[in-house]
């Protein structure tokens, strides 16, 4: 894994990222799994800060060799005269630019949709916000808290609880998987017609978009004589067994009779409230309550190997120290380990489609400006004024 590959379907296309942390890097790495070149730019004085949360070694962190696998660095001072003409010359190489400053900022700095397209007209252009372009709140800060807050997902979690939120950036890497789709129907459009596009997006959008449709269900309906019912996600639960947790959904009658056999419960058969799937439906919180009195004093592998057998739906809650190890997980090689020059022994997840054709054996995350120099020749510095470049603190 010393560089990257030739293969997967995006072979060909080059990607300039301007980003930190997970909503941006995220979308460009996945690009990179599918054989784009992405070229991270990062600035002189701290770079990318993800490379600083979480465990550690040598300066980089476990997330940031995951999430930043497959790119080139590029360190320089992009506000400088000096700077700004090496983005210009490097963005005009570019099928793909994406940034996530705060409306404005890319205009300030030259590096605005208006001020590539003269250069680079077909280019696909990626904004990225927190609340959009405008509007009353598209100049404030937001981070994957501040979304699941304002979106309703913290709410969603706590049910008819305190508000709880999901751990793991669930806003920021919707907003990678919406960005990135978005891009390769640019892409596509564009070698249809060869028109560039601006993809502009916000954080706020993306997270309000992927959880309206069920978790907030009971607020689509309007109309006063509809038949109401309350979102069935908020009777969602794991069930406690002797020794742990799993998840049972059986949904079809055959499926409950099924439950019913394996922990011989005949009764749960005849109870009007679970007779049948509607009336389950209308109580599903009383069901699994029902599910959860019969493992109860079960073991949590017990409880699976009998549902399993029966043809059940069900999982046993992992922790996250078991799911790397988990035998399936093993099977697809979703997870694997790897030895990062910088980190040492890492898991890391590989790109989870895959295509026939092939898919890239992606480089492994770089220092901060690992790839400075062999960029700028690619642009036509020669040594020497590269070296200029680097003495005047422009670029490291």
């Amino acid at each position: 894994m010393t560089g990257p590959t030739a293969a997967g379907p995006l072979v060909g296309i080059r990607v300039v990222e301007i980003a930190t942390f997970i909503a941006a890097p995220g979308g460009t790495h996945l690009l990179a799994s599918q054989g784009a070149e992405v070229i991270k730019v990062e600035d002189m004085v701290v770079g990318d800060p993800l490379r600083m949360f979480g465990s550690s070694r040598g300066g980089m962190s476990g997330w940031f060799a995951n999430l930043n696998a497959g790119k080139r660095s590029l360190c320089m001072d992009i506000a400088s005269e000096a700077g700004r003409e090496v983005m210009a010359d490097l963005l005009a190489t570019a099928d793909v630019f994406v940034q996530a400053y705060r409306p404005g900022v890319a205009e300030r700095l030259g590096i605005g949709e208006a001020d590539l397209r003269k250069r680079n007209p077909n280019i696909i252009y990626v904004s990225i916000s927190g609340f959009g372009r405008d509007g009353p709140y598209s100049n404030r800060p937001a981070y994957d808290a501040v979304i699941q807050a304002w979106t309703g997902i913290a709410a969603v979690q706590g049910g008819d609880g305190e508000p709880q939120f999901v751990r793991s950036f669930v806003p920021d890497k919707v907003t990678s998987l919406t960005w990135t789709q978005a891009v390769c129907a640019a892409l596509f459009n564009r070698e249809r017609t060869g028109e560039g596009e601006h993809v502009e997006l916000s954080l706020l959008d993306a997270a309000v978009s992927f959880m309206w449709p069920d978790s907030m269900m009971e607020q689509v309906v309007l109309a006063d004589d509809a038949d109401h019912r309350p979102n069935p996600l908020y009777g969602y639960k794991l069930l406690g067994c002797r020794d742990g947790y799993v998840a049972v959904m059986p949904l079809t009658d055959g499926q409950w009779k099924s439950v019913a056999d394996a922990f011989d419960r005949p009764d749960l058969l005849t109870d009007p409230r679970f007779a049948e799937a509607g009336s389950r439906a209308a109580h599903f919180s009383e069901m699994l309550d029902a599910l959860g009195d019969v493992v109860a004093d079960v073991a949590r592998d017990v409880v699976v190997e009998r549902l399993i057998a029966a043809d059940v739906p069900v999982a046993p809650a992992l922790r996250p120290d078991e799911v790397a190890t988990d035998v399936q997980v093993q099977h697809t090689g979703v997870i694997r380990e790897v030895d990062h020059p910088i980190v040492g022994r890492i898991r890391q997840n590989r790109p989870a489609a895959l295509f026939a054709a092939g898919t890239p054996e992606l480089r492994h995350a770089v220092e901060r400006g690992t790839d400075t120099d062999a960029i700028l020749a690619e642009l036509g510095r020669t040594p020497d004024s590269i070296a200029e470049l680097r003495s005047a603190g422009i670029v490291k």
